[in-house]
């Protein structure tokens, strides 16, 4: 599958997959955190979705979910709504922080094929807050 960027930086395609972050299904964003972040870019390489992210901190460690609706919506590719969540955990330094996010999208891939009893398939993600276009999620 080819690589998917969304938005601009140098290290939008960077290949170091580095610690995976977590997938949560049917919760609402503010479940797992509310703090401000700034999405910069977003990759999609096999089953990885990488976001650049920028957020104010430094002093605390940041946790971020990504977060899933519950149903695929239904049309040709289905698509999938996500958001990120972040949680700062009360950091009040205000560092400006740019990192690169990593986030295993097979919870994602095994929902489809259940739901949809296939192994193949397609799915355009909706990242909200993300620079504008669609993430086409295949496999």
């Amino acid at each position: 599958m080819e690589t998917q960027v969304i938005g601009k930086g140098d290290d939008a395609g960077a290949d170091d997959v580095g610690n995976i972050g977590r997938v949560a299904f049917g919760f609402t964003p503010d479940t797992w955190g509310t703090d401000a972040y700034t999405i910069n870019a977003a990759t999609l390489q096999d089953d990885t979705l990488t976001l650049n992210v920028s957020y104010s901190g430094g002093c605390e460690t940041h946790a971020f979910t990504l977060v899933a609706e519950q149903r695929f919506l239904e049309s040709l590719p289905v698509q999938l709504r996500v958001s990120l969540a972040h949680n700062a955990n009360g950091d009040t330094c205000e560092a400006r922080i740019t990192e690169d996010l990593h986030f295993d999208l097979t919870p994602i891939k095994e929902a489809y094929q259940k739901g949809y009893q296939t192994d193949a398939g397609a799915i355009v993600l909706y990242l909200k807050d993300a620079p504008p276009s669609d993430l086409f999620y295949d496999f």
